[in-house]
């Protein structure tokens, strides 16, 4: 918390929803990452079969992880990596794994498609490879999802967090004004049900 400034808690104090992906995808592409080297440059076969254990070994806790929320009900649960892997596919490629790489931009893609379309990227002192897949994907996300609003924030040493503030309090009242219209066109047609009926 302390590398963004405690922005879940900002934004928990603003009265949204907070939603951040979790690390078990994020253990599952490094390891993935080095099953892709081997395939595409070559290695030995008992260094491949260790690191495939390793992925499946970490693919099982996932899936026990993930049917224990299911039966305790109440929780979001989040996509497999299985999942968020096809969910990139055509957007960005496999080969971009720089930093976070595609996983970033299939994150996103992930929070979008479970409902959470307004997401802020936070982006660590000036991460090349987080703004080509951040902002990069700004684009494709809308086309995929036109009711999306990605917010990518500059963490670097330098930037005041009354910048970064200001930036957050605009998307929140974005996200505010769109559900105030929508209560609207709810009431609108209420309104219009009641005339016809």
């Amino acid at each position: 918390a302390f590398a963004n400034n405690h922005l879940e808690d900002f934004l928990a104090e603003q009265g949204c929803e907070v939603n951040v992906p979790g690390l078990m995808n994020f253990l599952l592409f490094k390891v993935d990452n080095r099953l892709e080297d081997i395939k595409l440059y070559g290695g030995s076969k008992i260094k491949y079969t260790v690191v495939n254990w390793l992925f499946q070994y970490l693919t099982k806790i996932q899936n026990m992880f993930c049917e224990v929320l299911r039966s305790e009900g109440g929780f979001e649960i989040p996509a497999t990596y299985a999942h968020i892997k096809k969910l990139v596919k055509g957007v960005i490629g496999y080969g971009n794994k720089m930093g976070e790489g595609w996983l970033l931009t299939a994150e996103m893609l992930e929070l979008a498609e479970a409902g959470y379309e307004n997401i802020v990227c936070a982006q660590p002192f000036g991460c090349l490879p987080n703004h080509v897949v951040g902002r990069g994907i700004v684009k494709r996300l809308k086309e995929m999802y036109p009711d999306a609003q990605l917010l990518s924030l500059d963490y670097d040493p330098d930037v005041s967090f009354a910048n970064l503030e200001n930036r957050l309090q605009m998307l929140v009242m974005n996200v505010q004004k769109e559900g105030w219209k929508e209560e609207e066109s709810e009431k609108s047609y209420a309104a219009d049900s009641k005339v016809t009926a």
